[in-house]
């Protein structure tokens, strides 16, 4: 399954929806070969002030990801426009691989009295 179907679905639990992207996203750190590499996860702006996506709860880390993966995805596709050739699956695993959001997607801070 896509990681853009798997965000869509409004029923599983939230933290089941990150598992699987957190899955794919391993996938295309394997085949890109950069799964060992340590990728620190960005500040986001939050209503509530500014923040390390890593301390967002997992409702707020889905919102994020659902923009980031269209955003990704326009990102693959305007690749492939400007340099005809360019394979956007492959565009996609290099912008999924490297991307802050998604390789730090089950890294998170449990908050014991919040």
């Amino acid at each position: 399954m896509s990681i853009t179907k798997i965000l869509a679905n409004t029923k599983a639990e939230p933290q089941e929806l990150l598992y699987s992207v957190a899955d794919i996203v391993a996938a295309a750190r394997k085949a890109y070969d950069n799964e060992d590499t340590v990728i620190e996860p960005p500040m986001v702006n939050t209503v509530h002030g500014t923040m390390s996506f890593k301390h967002l709860e997992d409702n707020s880390k889905l919102e994020i990801l659902r923009n980031e993966v269209q955003f990704i995805k326009a990102q693959a596709i305007e690749a492939s426009e400007q340099r005809p050739g360019v394979n956007i699956n492959k565009k996609i695993e290099e912008l999924l691989a490297t991307n802050p959001l998604f390789v730090n997607i089950s890294s998170g801070t449990k908050f014991e009295y919040i």
